[in-house]
């Protein structure tokens, strides 16, 4: 009856998933059709409408007006168990007058399900999914099983949703309710919650209702908590619900009792003649409503009791279905009569509980073998073409003991859910099917197949329980390595220093024989967990992996990109072990293969594997991403000015452009100091606070505070100390010390724009000599010479200035020799200081590093006016205050014009003027449009909807005074806006 376990399973058993030769896709199905659950319920008989709630209603009220007035809405309603939160959605719903109402009910027992309640919410609107932009559309259609594609980034899921919505609000305002939102799977709450954090002008209203507490991922939405009902209410209610007069005495016993809880107040009275207060209140309300309940159940008819949990145990409320799984007990509807008689469910259209309680008591009221026979029923009437998912969940809950038929029926339900995004839900299908596996050798790879899968979906504590319960000596020697995998990318994530960089070259020495394109992209993180720990590492540091690298030797063949990045560390175990000298050739080498391979993207995608274990064919962009990063290393190791500025840009823009979230973080640490560096202070803290903004619309980690480069680079002493605490500990904690070097060479560049040279010097010397000062030794050597030579220690500077002539030595860029002159000149002798400034900032004027140019300057006029020629002087020092106010290096704008001053020049402030008066989110929205970007490439790159962009557009056009995007260029007073 089952499918046999043999040809799919066995090959995925066999095959490690971080290959993709030969491996298969799973089945693209699209989700079953549910019953819709647009409407509300028709209130039982003796059901009273909502009493009291004035507080309550208002709030509601006013998420329809704003709707109704072209605004959007997002609101989460907490309240415990029977305080009324459904009755609150269906007065909303009553009440909205004009708007479209899409409800959604998330189903205990549906969590598992990826995307069950995606699929509620979507389905009346699909149709507009071909309105989508291509790559939203396909992760829509790939998510609920439309169409055939690599699952998408969530984040594209999430703008798809939300561009969705965006447009069937266009006919007509639309309010989206989604009750017991405590129950959606993992991956709806994800995207929805996101939609609702990034609503801004689309008239659309997303209202959650969920129990207390509420789950983390709802925080930072609006709230509104359910108050108990005050003792006039209660009353009220009670009186409303009542079949017949009320002993006056019990009355106020069951409003004591009920303690304002509208559900406790209507089931209590039921039992008014027997009714028995607890002692002291000591139940709580819910275990005195399950009891009711559970007395109102257990004098029901055995039929009815059957039939009831078969109801309970189908999520989507399908009659047809529950009725169908009846008659294998020759039961028909007839045995719903006394319940729906009794008010504990009702029949319209749908099955549907009077409360989720009176679900959940019925099931625990039947035994295990009942459950058992229900699910297998429900398992035998569920369609396993149209909906294998659930089916094979029924089958799995209605299993004793071991069965390998069903554990593959689970497996297959894995790979679907991976197809369509559902990574905790793959998780989960994988951990339940090991569990059923009598095999204990195929137990373990079905394990690590959960634990692989648990770890993409960023649960990483439950990856490591996983990985736990599988027993290696039953594993090949590739899904040991897998598995050494999962543990080394888990711990990474949760304390990346320390001890990361071992487990993770455990993991690539392991992967080297089997997959030579795995074990490259894991050294690449070794490589990354040794330089984050440095000082802090434990017995395995950068030179341990750097000797780790160079005697190894991945299988062959790999892709060109592995081929190259290959190379590439191999360049930088060079520089840790040898120095520059040796590696800066194979550096080079490495940088222009790799930005060659992405300026000239294959004409077909690139196979290449998946190093968290599942491959697919990569588009243009996400092969582009892959190699980005360590092209940003190379970039700064090598203080090549181009590539940095460029590889960084392009890391961002298709990190955006794709919505991939988690790699967008990592892709603006790298373009922050790119932007501050080349002089575009304002335009790296805009950019700052947006990418914020969109991490808190999810639940991915920011990674540590920024503001310190910020505020270094503008002179702001204090918000730079309060950064540097904020992260302190947090660092700490996950041993990363090289933050703390980044830290000093922030303190370097802040004391040196406030002349406090002893400090500054105090603050470099201690990064002096690292051996994993890997792409920050150029950064920071310059501020440690000026330090030393400013504050009359010129010996402390020289070993940094030789340092920093090797590097220039060996690369022979323009950014590197212009910054090893202007240090050299700082310590040089007066009759060679000149030639030696003259020389870098001849150099640096190649460069794109705006900020090293107007140091030159700066250092220079300085050194000129110290020998009483002022009038050349002051040409310099104009140079550098001009570019320091433009950038807002307001320290270093202050110390220029003290200079200037001393050369007899007046200097003036700057007025203020229009672009000031834009908000960051504006300026951005601003310089994308100027550079030539769509509404649509704007939102897809800022997680906005296009309707939201118009309506900022409007706003920024009025504060400009501007009336086309022609004229947004030279209004913002920046070159570089033209360009984006």
């Amino acid at each position: 009856m089952h499918p046999t376990p043999e040809s799919p399973w066995t090959q995925r058993a066999t095959e490690p998933p971080v290959s993709l030769s030969g491996a298969s896709t799973p089945t693209v199905r699209a989700l079953p059709p549910r019953p819709s659950n647009s409407t509300s319920s028709t209130p039982g008989e003796r059901r009273p409408g909502l009493i009291g709630r004035r507080r309550e209603r208002d709030r509601l009220d006013r998420v329809v007006a704003s709707v109704r007035g072209g605004e959007s809405r997002a609101l989460v309603v907490r309240a415990a168990a029977g305080l009324g939160k459904t009755m609150l959605l269906d007065q909303l719903a009553e009440r909205a007058s004009g708007c479209r109402v899409l409800r959604v009910v998330g189903v205990e027992s549906e969590m598992e399900l990826a995307l069950a309640g995606l699929q509620q919410l979507c389905g009346p609107i699909i149709d507009g999914i071909d309105a989508l932009p291509e790559p939203q559309s396909l992760a829509l259609g790939v998510a609920l099983g439309l169409r055939a594609g690599p699952a998408a980034d969530r984040f594209v899921l999430g703008l798809a949703v939300l561009g969705l919505l965006s447009n069937a609000a266009e006919a007509q305002p639309l309010i989206c309710l989604i009750d017991d939102a405590q129950w959606l799977d993992q991956a709806s709450s994800q995207v929805l919650a996101f939609v609702a954090r990034r609503l801004h002008a689309e008239s659309v209203a997303v209202v959650f209702a969920m129990r207390e507490p509420v789950d983390e991922r709802f925080a930072a939405i609006e709230e509104l908590v359910v108050r108990p009902l005050d003792d006039v209410d209660a009353r009220t209610l009670l009186d409303a619900s009542a079949r017949g007069p009320l002993d006056r005495a019990v009355r106020e016993r069951i409003v004591a009792e009920a303690r304002g809880n509208p559900l406790a107040l209507v089931e209590l009275h039921r039992g008014a003649g027997e009714f028995e207060p607890s002692a002291s209140g000591r139940a709580g309300i819910g275990t005195q409503l399950e009891e009711a309940f559970l007395g109102r159940i257990r004098r029901l008819p055995a039929a009815t009791r059957r039939i009831l949990l078969l109801a309970a145990l189908e999520p989507v409320g399908d009659p047809g279905l529950v009725l169908e799984a009846a008659s294998s007990f020759d039961l028909d509807a007839a045995a719903l009569a006394p319940a729906i008689e009794d008010d504990l469910i009702e029949f319209a259209g749908l099955l549907r509980f009077r409360h989720p309680l009176v679900r959940s008591t019925v099931v625990a009221a039947e035994s295990a073998s009942d459950r058992r026979a229900a699910h297998r029923a429900l398992a035998d009437a569920t369609d396993p073409e149209s909906d294998p998912d659930r089916r094979a969940w029924h089958l799995a809950e209605s299993t004793l003991g071991y069965d390998e038929e069903v554990a593959a029926e689970l497996v297959r339900s894995a790979d679907r859910a991976r197809v369509r995004g559902g990574m905790l839900a793959a998780a989960s299908f994988h951990a339940r099917g090991a569990e059923l596996t009598p095999d204990r050798r195929m137990r373990s790879r079905r394990t690590l197949m959960a634990a692989e899968d648990t770890l993409r979906s960023g649960a990483v504590q439950d990856a490591l329980r996983l990985i736990e319960g599988v027993e290696p000596e039953l594993l090949d020697d590739h899904q040991r390595a897998r598995a050494d995998l999962v543990r080394g990318h888990s711990r990474f994530y949760v304390s990346p220093g320390r001890d990361g960089a071992r487990v993770l070259l455990e993991a690539a020495r392991r992967l080297e024989p089997f997959d030579g394109d795995a074990a490259v992209a894991t050294y690449a993180n070794a490589v990354i967990a040794a330089v984050l720990a440095g000082s802090l590492a434990g017995e395995v540091g950068i030179r341990e992996t750097a000797a780790a690298i160079i005697a190894a030797s991945p299988a062959r063949p790999m892709s060109v990109g592995s081929a190259a990045a290959f190379d590439a560390l191999h360049g930088i175990a060079t520089v840790v072990l040898h120095g520059y000298g040796a590696a800066a050739p194979s550096l080079r080498a490495a940088l222009a293969t790799l930005r060659s391979l992405v300026d000239v993207a294959p004409t077909a995608p690139e196979r290449t594997s998946d190093v968290r274990g599942y491959g697919a064919d990569l588009s243009e962009d996400v092969w582009e991403m892959r190699w980005q990063p360590l092209i940003c290393l190379l970039a700064r190791i090598l203080l090549d000015d181009d590539a940095y500025v460029d590889a960084s840009r392009r890391f961002v823009d298709s990190s955006r452009r794709n919505g991939a979230l988690s790699t967008l973080a990592m892709a603006m640490s790298e373009h922050y100091p790119a932007l501050l560096m080349s002089g575009r202070i304002a335009e790296a803290e805009e950019l700052y606070d947006a990418v914020r903004e969109i991490m808190a619309a999810s639940d991915v980690p920011e990674g540590p505070d920024r503001a310190g480069w910020f505020a270094a680079y503008r002179g702001d002493d204090a918000a730079k100390q309060e950064s540097a605490a904020a992260v302190a500990h947090r660092v700490a904690e996950r041993g990363e010390a090289q933050w703390r070097l980044s830290d000093r060479m922030q303190d370097g560049i802040l004391h040196n724009s406030q002349a406090r040279y002893a400090e500054a010097l105090a603050a470099t010397a201690s990064a002096d000599g690292h051996p994993f000062d890997l792409g920050l030794a150029g950064w920071v050597l310059p501020e440690q010479v000026e330090a030393a030579a400013r504050s009359g220690e010129p010996d402390s500077g020289r070993a940094a200035l030789r340092r920093l002539q090797e590097i220039a030595e060996a690369t022979g860029t323009d950014w590197a020799v212009g910054l090893a002159a202007r240090s050299a000149a700082l310590l040089a002798d007066d009759a060679d200081a000149e030639a030696l400034y003259l020389a870098a900032i001849d150099a640096l004027a190649r460069t794109r590093i705006g900020t090293a140019q107007a140091r030159a300057h700066l250092l220079y006029g300085e050194w000129l006016r110290r020998q009483n020629r002022r009038v050349e002087a002051r040409e310099s020092l104009r140079l550098a205050h001009e570019r320091f106010v433009a950038d807002g290096a307001h320290a270093f704008a202050e110390r220029a014009a003290r200079e200037l001053s001393a050369t007899g020049e007046i200097v003036h402030r700057s007025a203020v003027g229009p672009v000031d008066e834009l908000t960051a989110q504006e300026r951005q929205i601003a310089r994308l449009a100027a550079g030539g970007a769509t509404n649509p490439e704007i939102g897809a790159q800022l997680f906005l909807s296009p309707r939201t962009v118009e309506w900022h557009l409007r706003k920024v056009f009025g504060k400009l005074a501007v009336t086309s995007r022609r004229q947004l260029a030279a209004a913002l007073r920046d070159p570089a806006a033209a360009t984006g």
